[in-house]
């Protein structure tokens, strides 16, 4: 799932920082479920390794960020378990 929008009681959208930590406990998140993928991915060197599903999701979070703000993914916990994206 991927977060996209924050909505406050009356189904508003919230673009900031809500001002009292009372409403910030009002505000509800709206998702997008996606496909998910069961491959290990934590080989992949290359955006054309990992799986079409991941590759997806990647491309929409991308999206819905406004163009091309990706670089790295991560596909383990190294330090060096990365692929840097040039779109």
């Amino acid at each position: 799932q991927i977060g996209v929008k924050y909505l406050d009681q009356e189904d508003q959208e919230v673009r900031g920082m809500p001002s009292s930590i009372t409403d910030y406990a009002q505000v509800r998140v709206e998702y997008e479920t996606l496909p998910g993928w069961q491959e290990d991915i934590s080989k992949c060197r290359t955006f054309e390794e990992l799986p079409p599903n991941c590759q997806a999701y990647v491309l929409r979070v991308q999206d819905l960020l406004g163009g091309p703000r990706i670089r790295w993914i991560g596909v383990g916990s190294g330090r060096a378990d990365i692929i840097e994206f040039i779109c």
